[in-house]
């Protein structure tokens, strides 16, 4: 009748020494901890520090060729006739941009669709009714004195719907570099106050991330759907603003 006692005992105790073995482990690490902790302190050996900050560049910069969006959109009865008619507009189109000057590089086209044509009626509800096809183009125009031609003389001979002027650069890299250099600067000089203020020193710089604000260039709206113009227009395309930000990682001490 003892051994059931004797038993009990021994598993009490094994569960107390098991108890005992945790706690003593738990200790022994958070000791360990601590001592990393003060001798880190002590010479100094901790996760170097960081700041980031950010500096904005701006550029102004001229266009110096115009985006023109044009197209034809032709209705009929019969796709071949639809198509064939289509055909003669555009080609009317690219001979009056080639009289103007325009290089065939700078014509490309963007969209060509053929679809059935639906009316809606209240007897038969949508019904087909011929065919549509959409053909839209984009001119690079380089000489901007000829871009109220272009839109004059290609509307005379058949573009019927206009998406509008955009100014813009072809190679915007150099008015970058100059935007980038002053975000940079303007980084430094900030990067440069705020250890003066707190009393840190500036390391190395760590990291580097640029961003681009893109502008909204000059955009010579001349509507959807066009009638031929019997007066070329007017179309200035001012100047644009290049704008980067740049973010830099410095180490500090």
């Amino acid at each position: 009748m003892s051994l059931p006692t004797t038993t009990n005992k021994f598993e009490i105790s094994n569960r107390v020494f098991a108890l005992l073995v945790s706690f003593l482990i738990g200790l022994v690490g958070f000791w360990s901890f601590r001592a990393f902790e003060i001798w880190s302190t002590a010479s100094g050996n901790y996760p170097p520090r960081e700041i980031s900050v950010e500096g904005v560049g701006k550029t102004l910069i001229t266009p110096d060729i115009a985006k023109i969006t044009l197209g034809v959109n032709t209705q009929g009865k019969n796709s071949k006739d639809v198509v064939k008619e289509n055909t003669k507009k555009i080609n009317n189109i690219m001979k009056a941009l080639t009289d103007l000057g325009i290089e065939k590089k700078d014509i490309k086209t963007t969209g060509y669709y053929l679809n059935p044509n639906y009316q809606y009626t209240e007897a038969k509800g949508s019904v087909q009714d011929g065919y549509v096809l959409d053909q839209s183009m984009e001119i690079t125009v380089r000489n901007f004195e000829i871009i109220g031609d272009v839109i004059a003389k290609t509307t005379e001979v058949g573009a019927n719907t206009i998406g509008g002027a955009n100014f813009t650069v072809e190679d915007s890299d150099v008015a970058k570099a100059q935007a980038r250099e002053e975000a940079i600067k303007n980084a430094n000089k900030k990067a440069q106050q705020m250890a003066d203020a707190t009393g840190f020193k500036l390391g190395k710089v760590t990291s580097f991330y640029e961003y681009e604000s893109y502008p909204e260039y000059g955009k010579g709206g001349m509507g959807g759907d066009m009638m031929a113009m019997e007066e070329a227009p007017t179309v200035e395309p001012g100047k644009q603003e290049i704008s980067l930000t740049v973010s830099l990682g410095y180490r500090i001490y």
